[in-house]
């Protein structure tokens, strides 16, 4: 259950929620395979924006940074 202000992200091959294991699974290939963007985005079902929100909010990023 997502939080107040919390958006859920789905896969659209499935339909099925990303979970926090999921995200967590993007920031190691992002982070450590440099996977890129688009990359990740193709793997997981997923908009590269959406992506790039996910690996923001994993990490504490800003938005512009």
């Amino acid at each position: 259950m997502a939080g107040r202000g919390q958006k859920t992200y789905y896969r659209r091959d499935n339909k099925r929620a990303i979970s926090s294991e999921d995200t967590y699974h993007m920031l190691m290939l992002y982070q450590y395979q440099r996977y890129s963007i688009s990359r990740i985005a193709r793997q997981f079902s997923l908009d590269p924006i959406e992506v790039r929100i996910l690996i923001g909010k994993r990490t504490g990023a800003s938005c512009c940074g």
